[in-house]
């Protein structure tokens, strides 16, 4: 029988504190799915950034891709 965190499972996740701290952008004691898609655009970010880094022209787009991205998600 699976487990609350594990695919196909009727139980509900409860997110513990540090997941809170970390995903529930408006504070509101659940992450709810404009929190999840937050959290998901920060990694593609930070996916970004590091392809950045390497440099040539697929570098340059990322860069590019990045800077916008990391505009939408602080504002």
């Amino acid at each position: 029988m699976p487990t609350a965190h594990e695919p196909g499972s009727n139980e509900p996740h409860i997110p513990d504190e540090a997941e809170l701290e970390a995903f529930d952008v408006d504070h509101d004691g659940h992450i709810g799915v404009l929190d999840s898609e937050r959290a998901r655009l920060g990694v593609v970010d930070a996916r970004l950034e590091e392809v950045a880094h390497e440099g040539g022209v697929k570098g340059k787009i990322a860069e590019v891709a990045h800077k916008v991205i990391d505009k939408l998600d602080n504002d």
